[in-house]
């Protein structure tokens, strides 16, 4: 029961410490911990939370998907170009965890898209009502 609680431990402090995420509380590293064959759903949900999406295959097996969000300063954070935004760096994170018939993890994979807005015109509309609000603020 002491390693339970052990592990327990350094997988909260592990989330705790890991890079800022929306939606879920994902994190890799609690993943790395899974153990092929013995690591069950329900024990990926209780450290992961609930997934994104979980979908039944055919042949019994499950895949649960987890996404996570970060946004961190591009470089040295020096504003883009003709502006006083600073550059950022946005990487959404999509997670599968496989796991076979008789609930227990298999694998995993993750995939990442990564956006940076470099451009003023990345940042997206902007509507006329909110031009000029901001006049001499620097």
């Amino acid at each position: 029961m002491g390693m339970n609680k052990v592990v327990v431990a350094a997988l909260a402090a592990t989330l705790l410490a890991g890079c800022a995420t929306t939606a879920h509380t994902f994190n890799p590293a609690t993943v790395a911990t899974f153990q092929p064959g013995i690591t069950t759903v329900a024990q990926a949900e209780a450290a992961l939370g609930a997934p994104f999406q979980s979908t039944r295959m055919p042949d019994g097996s499950q895949q649960l998907q987890y996404t996570s969000k970060h946004e961190e300063l591009a470089g040295d954070g020096t504003p883009t170009t003709g502006s006083k935004i600073p550059k950022r760096i946005e990487t959404m994170v999509s997670t599968m965890l496989v796991f076979d018939a008789s609930g227990h993890f298999v694998k995993t994979w993750s995939n990442s898209k990564t956006k940076s807005t470099t451009w003023p015109s990345d940042l997206g509309h902007i509507d006329s009502g909110e031009i000029g609000r901001n006049n001499g603020g620097g």
